[in-house]
């Protein structure tokens, strides 16, 4: 009984952490976009990737694994 609250508990938790993480995507490429719109918007998109993979390495100890992911079109 307690188990199967628990585990409702949680499963609600992660329903609402997956919808929020869906807004926070949708947020980001608005931003993106309206980012690309300014002159050095793609630059800066690029060192905030570069500080991105940068801070991974150093978090996880490693380097990562070369990106397979497209580069992102510009508009």
């Amino acid at each position: 009984m307690e188990w199967d609250r628990d585990n409702d508990l949680l499963s609600r938790a992660c329903d609402e952490l997956i919808e929020q993480n869906a807004l926070l995507q949708q947020e980001v490429e608005v931003l993106r976009a309206q980012l690309r719109r300014h002159p050095t918007g793609e630059m800066q998109i690029r060192e905030a990737r570069r500080q991105m993979d940068e801070w991974l390495e150093t978090m996880h100890g490693h380097t990562p694994f070369p990106s397979d992911r497209q580069p992102d079109a510009v508009y």
